[in-house]
């Protein structure tokens, strides 16, 4: 079994993938909505993920639908 991370590690992983986006635009629209979509995605992620480190939650509130188990 794989080591699990933890939340320093996740919230790193999620900067690199906003990171590994970069900033350049997509030659046509619907690249360009992608790497929008994705961008504000993983932006939201880690603000949430951040938000709910700090107040020891341990539910995202960035993501919407979520199991109580």
């Amino acid at each position: 079994m794989a080591d699990k991370l933890s939340d320093d590690e996740v919230y790193e992983r999620l900067h690199a993938a906003y990171l590994a986006l970069g900033r350049e635009e997509g030659e046509t629209v619907r690249g360009d909505t992608a790497l929008n979509a994705a961008r504000r995605a993983l932006t939201l992620l880690q603000m949430g993920h951040l938000a709910a480190q700090d107040s020891a939650d341990d539910k995202n509130q960035a993501i919407k639908a979520q199991d109580d188990a």
